[in-house]
């Protein structure tokens, strides 16, 4: 039920959030009615009614504005409140950061549901005199000439895809800024014997709009009833994980490398000891994305699974197991904006085992989990979560004797903060 009511609340639109900040951002042009075209727009995560603050190094806060048109590579700013108007130039450099939509004054919120009505004669002339920048050109002349074997090449059509992939100066940009989140569960309660649990963690990411570099780890420690000798035992576990993603590869597919370690102890026994999981290369298909919607995507990558696990033999003996192989990860991932300060999260990821050796997909070895989260912005940076995680794994089971699902609810506090 709750994957279900996760499905139809949750699904991430690239939107410009609250304090993400645009660096070197440049009105090319300024027109009537207080509108500003700048040089940043879809390509960058802008979309219609973002709500931004622009500022500018020396001078600082320049203007407050909301987003009235966008295309793939500009936009169109309506601003509604300038303490400064000598600091509105286009031989400036700003950055523009984006302000919470509570924050717009009231009677400037109606411009979200007007049509905002302006003429921009200068690029009214490139649309109709340029090429269509959406037409799809043949791979081949419809004739091939002498002069066509012999014409140089420019440098641009030479690039191959990896290289235009990997725009450095843009990478070496959005490696700059981070947004860290610390968050503890005070409480946490999960059906595997009853165990009451606390946790704590960090999060930490760049702001970025292109190259995204994500990290999480997480301790969890639980007291819980031992099911065979019914005395209370303690339990562990370690939960890290690293992501890389090169955004909008084209405008519906991003890349999607991951590396994910994961460790649970029961006192001394380790279910498992240690289970590294690591993807190179996946891919993220953008199936809907909306201004409510935050995203919608449906991901595939390939992962080498190393698990080590602690067994016990009938003479009571500690070994270790190991089993490598490879598993076909699947993520469905969604986020809805409920309003301005209550969204649903939800990740359901699927990761069906593959042996090495004989090639052959075990179907009910699936490393199932569902992730859904209800999250409540409490005051600025500040957060209350609650969290609904079902686990399914055979192995618990097969190699452990635990029950082979899990479900764990907890409440979370958590913090944001910029690096």
């Amino acid at each position: 039920m709750w994957i279900i009511l996760g499905f139809l609340l949750s699904i991430h639109v690239f939107a410009l959030e609250s304090f993400e900040r645009l660096k070197d951002v440049k009105i090319l042009r300024v027109l009537d009615k207080n509108i500003v075209f700048i040089d940043h727009g879809l390509e960058d995560g802008i979309m219609v009614n973002d709500h931004a603050k622009f500022s500018q190094e020396y001078s600082g806060y320049s203007a407050r504005a909301i987003c009235v048109r966008a295309s793939s590579n500009g936009s169109y700013w309506k601003l509604y409140r300038i303490p400064y108007a000598e600091t509105i130039s286009k031989d400036l450099s700003y950055t523009l950061v984006g302000i919470a939509d509570r924050e717009i004054p009231f009677p400037v919120a109606k411009l979200r549901d007007e049509t905002q009505d302006f003429t921009d004669l200068e690029n009214q002339k490139k649309v109709e005199t340029g090429p269509d920048p959406f037409s799809i050109k043949r791979d081949l002349p419809e004739q091939l000439t002498e002069r066509d074997l012999i014409e140089t090449v420019g440098p641009e059509k030479r690039k191959l895809f990896v290289e235009q992939a990997l725009n450095h100066d843009q990478m070496r940009r959005d490696l700059k800024d981070y947004r860290a989140s610390l968050y503890a569960s005070p409480f946490t309660r999960q059906s595997i014997n009853n165990g009451e649990s606390y946790r704590v963690g960090a999060r930490a990411g760049n702001v970025a709009s292109k190259y995204r570099l994500s990290g999480q780890i997480e301790q969890q420690h639980t007291q819980l009833q031992d099911p065979v000798t019914k005395d209370q035992v303690f339990y562990r576990s370690t939960f890290a994980q690293a992501q890389f993603v090169i955004h909008r590869l084209n405008p519906g597919m991003s890349s999607l490398s991951l590396v994910s370690f994961n460790s649970q102890h029961f006192s001394r026994f380790g279910t498992p000891k240690s289970h590294w999981q690591v993807g190179p290369m996946g891919f993220t298909w953008h199936l809907f994305e909306n201004k409510t919607w935050e995203y919608f995507d449906l991901s595939y990558i390939p992962l080498y699974d190393m698990r080590t696990t602690d067994v016990l033999d009938a003479a009571g003996n500690k070994s270790e197991t190991k089993v490598n192989g490879l598993r076909h990860g699947f993520r469905l991932g969604m986020k809805n904006r409920i309003n301005e300060r209550v969204s649903f999260e939800n990740l359901f990821w699927v990761r069906p085992y593959q042996d090495l050796a004989s090639w052959k997909v075990e179907t009910e070895n699936l490393n199932l989990m569902n992730d859904l989260k209800l999250i409540f912005n409490l005051s600025g940076n500040l957060f209350f979560d609650y969290n609904l995680i079902y686990q399914y794994d055979k192995l618990w089971k097969t190699l452990s004797g635990l029950p082979s699902s899990n479900t764990i609810n907890s409440v979370n506090l958590r913090y944001d903060f910029d690096l």
